[in-house]
């Protein structure tokens, strides 16, 4: 009888003891879930190629964490390139490499998304299933791998509901675009692939029926730019401002497009029509990159919408336009969102200090500038305690 007494208690504990661990999944769900503000605005910030290990430059850390403070977004995007996978060697240091970022944004509690780039499993011990689980560990990341279903690792969506919280209000992408083409011979870059195309285009369906056959408006994030860039920059002579090579020719910015082209877009060589599907299904406004650390724009193009991010790291390269993005998008007028760059030195404005760091730091510093700066920043940080 004692026996079967035993065995019942330690049934019903093992059944309250799971019972509260879905009611801790459930309430962690709840708490990170997406909502418009009762303002009927939500705020976006897009972190993009980080590119470091550990530790991460203190230059970089802090410029996060600074932006975060002055955006207060609800939502951060990390659009790959997170950690440079070379430097990470082990899944040690990998975990430590995230950790410095995810950190922020854990301690912040602030909605976290992530796709992958093409360095950040580099490192054969660390790929990126493995990234996926370290990012899942962490209470303010609301990504997810759909699975076996779809090629790559973190290709998903994340529903932003109304302010009443009654309806699906906006959506947003999340695209892994790959590393490396071996998809065919023509090299380069890989190209988001055909069975993740089919995906968004049944999702996006299921959406819009939910929506009242409407198409929901929405964002799409992924690492590498799409190939129809260059459909949407325009041939230039050499030398115009904002130009750079294409071959044996030369292309800019289309007319009264503000932004900044430093660098040669980096696409894949060939595409599956991710942007064609896009244009087809009606419900992307835009679809955001990093990849190209020095390029700075948004152009429209066939009623959509391609954005490119600087880079925000310092571990690589990158010049004057080193930063992030804000979108703020309206409720009740998505089609009409706000975007803008939040800049290194709009973040810091005439701070002497942070001027000195960026000179030290900046990797298109001259060598006498930048050992002149490394003093200047510690006289002036000394300087700034005692005033």
């Amino acid at each position: 009888m004692n026996r079967v007494k035993k065995f019942f208690a330690v049934a019903l504990s093992v059944i309250m003891m799971l019972s509260c661990v879905s009611l801790i999944a459930f309430a962690k769900e709840e708490e990170m879930s997406l909502q418009f503000n009762d303002d009927g605005k939500f705020t976006i910030l897009q972190f993009a190629d980080i590119q470091d290990g550990y530790p991460m430059l203190t230059i970089t850390k802090k410029l996060i964490k600074d932006t975060l403070d002055k955006v207060q977004p609800d939502l951060v995007v990390l659009t790959g390139d997170n950690i440079s996978g070379g430097s990470t060697t082990t899944k040690v240091i990998t975990r430590a490499a995230i950790n410095e970022f995810m950190s922020i944004f854990e301690k912040a509690g602030v909605p976290t998304a992530a796709v992958f780039g093409n360095h950040d499993d580099e490192s054969a011990l660390a790929d990126k299933d493995f990234q996926m689980s370290v990012y899942e560990s962490y209470d303010c990341f609301v990504g997810y791998n759909e699975g076996d279903i779809i090629p790559g690792c973190g290709t998903y969506n994340l529903p932003i509901m109304s302010s009443d919280g009654e309806r699906i209000a906006f959506n947003i992408w999340m695209t892994d675009s790959g590393t490396y083409n071996s998809e065919n011979d023509r090299g380069g870059y890989a190209c988001t692939t055909k069975e993740q195309i089919a995906w968004y285009v049944e999702k996006s369906n299921e959406l819009k029926a939910q929506n009242g056959g409407i198409p929901v408006p929405s964002i799409n994030f992924q690492h590498i730019i799409v190939p129809n860039i260059f459909d949407a920059l325009v041939e230039c002579e050499e030398g115009t401002p904002e130009s750079v090579p294409y071959g044996n020719r030369f292309i800019t910015l289309p007319e009264g497009i503000e932004g900044h082209l430093h660098e040669t877009p980096c696409p894949p060589n060939y595409s599956n029509g991710q942007f064609e599907a896009f244009v087809q299904q009606g419900d992307v406004l835009a679809t955001v990159s990093g990849h190209d650390h020095k390029n700075a724009f948004v152009i429209p193009h066939m009623g959509v919408d391609i954005i490119n991010t600087p880079g925000v790291g310092f571990s690589s390269y990158n010049d004057e336009t080193v930063g992030s993005r804000v979108f703020v998008i309206d409720e009740n007028d998505p089609e009409n969102y706000e975007t803008y760059c939040e800049g290194y030195f709009d973040v810091y404005g005439d701070d002497e200090v942070a001027l000195y760091r960026y000179q030290a730091y900046s990797r298109t510093t001259d060598d006498l500038t930048k050992f002149v700066a490394w003093f200047k920043m510690i006289f002036a940080s000394i300087t700034a305690i005692f005033a």
